[in-house]
């Protein structure tokens, strides 16, 4: 009996299942026939086949006709040129960055090409393919460079531009940093390299101009080579002018609408004893007390002010000395003054030299004094005695 009913569930589960699946068949049969992913896979790649296919065909015979109207050029009546070239131009504003990308080797590939022809087409790539793609063309130029005339060499005869230079220049034209370091970002590290510097020449001398520029290049220096790449143009930033040396004001107004952080006051502040204004010097002596940036920098700094400084206008180092309040950068300074003062004016060098405090800063001073006086030969070769005095007095060891 158990046995039975077992088998009787079964069967009666057995029907149901085989209705279930009927009807599932009946109504599947109803629905219209679909072509398979597969298939539909198989057929879009045919499909991009026959436009690659026709794109490389179209780009093929651009090219062609673009080297036969150049060499029609000497052939040809000026109207006839400027209708022809008028096509040519409408044909190339057809092209999208892969088709672009694709005319360019075809054209550089073709053995009548030359550097007059190359730089023809650089105008093309400058006025219809930058500016309609100005990001996909720099990264195809710092891919390709040698397809667009682009080396560290000068540019080869008649070709007049170099277009990625042409690109940061428009970018900057436009009033748009934003594209121009996306340009960049997109760029290699190399073009980056050389390139960021472009941006410098189209601020302008408006403050407020250089400070969005500051802005840019922080959003731009997602990586430590990018940081490193900003940092090294913050001086230029700073200081830099065209036209004429920054003056203190001018520059003392752009740090402050850029709120530029300790690490970029160090980067910016690199070399600028070479960079400010000499009748300026004190001004940016008494800036660098009020910084954040650390002692050690600041002193840096004061010191190739100073020495510069004094060089230029000993006397007004001297005045600056006697007015300024105590602080690392005034010992910098008379370091600095005392070392080259003293050939000319020994006992007012000594003088200084004992205000500063015993340490790096006098120590520096004495050797520097020690070592001028022996690269002065006639010197050092008649006062031997008093330079190895020197040496012993103030406890100067070589």
């Amino acid at each position: 009996m158990i046995a039975a009913l077992l088998g009787w569930r079964e069967s009666k589960a057995l029907s149901l299942q085989k209705k279930t699946n009927a009807q599932l068949a009946k109504e599947a049969s109803a629905l219209p026939i679909e072509t398979t992913s597969v298939s539909k896979a198989a057929s879009l790649r045919v499909a991009q086949g026959k436009a690659d296919l026709g794109r490389k065909k179209k780009v093929k015979v651009l090219a062609s006709d673009y080297v036969a109207f150049l060499r029609k050029e000497g052939g040809a009546s000026a109207e006839e040129l400027a209708a022809l070239r008028e096509i040519i131009k409408s044909r190339l504003e057809e092209l999208d960055p892969i088709a672009i990308k694709e005319f360019m080797d075809e054209f550089n590939s073709m053995p009548e090409v030359n550097s007059g022809m190359k730089s023809d087409v650089n105008e093309y790539v400058m006025n219809v393919f930058i500016k309609k793609y100005p990001v996909e063309m720099a990264g195809m130029m710092s891919k390709n460079p040698e397809l667009f005339s682009i080396s560290d060499q000068s540019m080869p005869e008649r070709v007049i531009y170099d277009p990625f230079k042409f690109l940061m220049y428009y970018c900057c034209q436009q009033k748009d940093l934003p594209l121009a370091f996306q340009c960049l970002a997109e760029a290699s590290p190399e073009f980056q390299t050389k390139y960021i510097g472009e941006t410098l020449q189209y601020y302008g001398d408006n403050p407020l101009g250089r400070a969005e520029l500051f802005e840019e290049m922080r959003a731009f220096a997602s990586t430590p080579e990018q940081r490193e790449l900003v940092q090294g143009k913050m001086s230029d930033l700073l200081f830099d002018r065209p036209d004429a040396k920054v003056t203190f004001v001018e520059a003392n107004e752009l740090l402050q609408s850029a709120n530029l952080s300790n690490e970029e006051l160090v980067a910016a502040t690199k070399n600028m004893e070479k960079k400010v204004r000499v009748g300026e010097t004190g001004q940016w002596l008494d800036w660098l007390a009020k910084t954040g940036i650390p002692d050690e920098v600041s002193k840096e700094r004061a010191f190739e002010l100073a020495t510069r400084w004094t060089e230029k206008d000993y006397l007004a180092v001297g005045q600056w000395l006697n007015y300024a309040p105590s602080s690392p950068e005034k010992s910098a300074v008379a370091s600095a003054y005392a070392a080259k003062a003293y050939p000319y004016d020994p006992e007012n060098a000594m003088k200084w030299i004992e205000t500063i405090p015993q340490g790096p800063d006098r120590t520096k001073a004495l050797q520097t004094i020690y070592q001028g006086m022996k690269k002065g030969e006639a010197f050092y070769d008649n006062n031997r005695e008093v330079v190895e005095a020197f040496a012993r007095e103030h406890g100067i060891k070589e």
